[in-house]
């Protein structure tokens, strides 16, 4: 029995040796050199946890740039994914994105998927103007928006981590000009995909978007029907006339999208476009019957101060006329 004891008795030692040293490296610690204060990492990683947001930033402004990228090559994934969602939350976060770039290549899905959304985040706020203020790297941007669109177009990708990268590309159209390709993913297995591009192609973009009207899948058709009918109202060409009441119709076709079309459906003179509208009033989604109603009373209250202006315009004339007579 006494070595049995004993052994346990050494196997618990090395237990709280071990905790009191985890411990310490999670305390906060006082930096030696500048006899500052340290946030402990463990703030981060609790506040990402947690999904806080504001904290997340507070914490993010308190370790410094300088600390946050020492967390995205931090040994503990736990670390690294606290890094990567507070990066985007610093002022000067866009700094980071040298850290983040190895992290699109991980092999680790969870950590990849954060790396992207990280990209795209740090994409969406900052211009080509901001960048060249902080000096980041054009290499960086460059390999950054090379990855993000490889990520996009790999259809063995989670749709998310795709649809996210995509809108990193999106979000930066002069930065990543030479590797954002959105009708190359027109041919994507995946409808999703398939719209984001649609979304993401240029109003100049009129063969590819006719192409996309005739998609199999109704929303991707629909997003295509909004675009065309945005090139509408800007009165330019179309090489092909397209029947936007069948993709406002379409079954899958995303609200938005048939609200997009109303007004070229309202402008048509062609009696299949208004009964599609009726239709829509009747048996369409609740926002586009939403929207169909504003419309109609914006149409109403446009009238009625049409017919009042006229009616104050006439009264004044007549009142002026007979007053000259007399």
């Amino acid at each position: 029995m006494k070595p049995t004891i004993r052994n346990w008795a050494l196997a618990c030692a090395a237990l709280l040796v071990f905790a009191s040293g985890a411990l310490a490296a999670e305390r906060a610690a006082v930096n030696r050199r500048t006899g500052l204060y340290e946030v402990p990492m463990t703030d981060l990683r609790k506040a990402a946890e947690r999904g806080d947001r504001a904290e997340l930033a507070r914490v993010a402004a308190r370790l410094g740039s300088a600390r946050m990228a020492k967390a995205l090559q931090d040994p503990d994934r736990r670390n690294v994914l606290a890094a990567l969602d507070g990066a985007p939350l610093l002022d000067s976060g866009i700094l980071l994105l040298e850290g983040v770039l190895p992290l699109l290549a991980s092999t680790d899905e969870g950590i990849r998927a954060h790396a992207v959304a990280a990209s795209a985040a740090l994409f969406a706020a900052s211009d080509a103007t901001r960048l060249a203020d902080l000096e980041v790297a054009d290499e960086t941007t460059q390999a950054t928006c090379r990855v993000l669109a490889q990520v996009a177009a790999n259809e063995a990708e989670s749709l998310s981590t795709r649809l996210v990268a995509m809108q990193g590309l999106s979000d930066s159209p002069a930065v990543c000009a030479a590797t954002r390709r959105p009708a190359e993913l027109l041919t994507s297995r995946e409808p999703e995909i398939r719209r984001a591009a649609v979304l993401g192609l240029l109003p100049s973009s009129a063969p590819a978007l006719v192409t996309a009207a005739h998609d199999r899948h109704g929303g991707v058709a629909a997003a295509a029907g909004a675009r065309l009918c945005e090139r509408r109202s800007q009165k330019q060409p179309l090489p092909a006339e397209t029947p936007l009441r069948k993709l406002a119709l379409a079954e899958g076709a995303q609200p938005e999208d048939v609200i997009a079309m109303l007004p070229c459906l309202a402008a048509s003179a062609d009696p299949a476009d208004r009964a599609a509208i009726e239709e829509l009033r009747a048996n369409g989604a609740a926002a586009v019957r939403d929207a169909l109603k504003r419309s109609q009373e914006n149409h109403q209250d446009n009238h009625q101060d049409n017919h009042q202006d006229n009616h104050q315009d006439n009264h004044q004339e007549n009142h002026q006329d007979n007053h000259q007579d007399k």
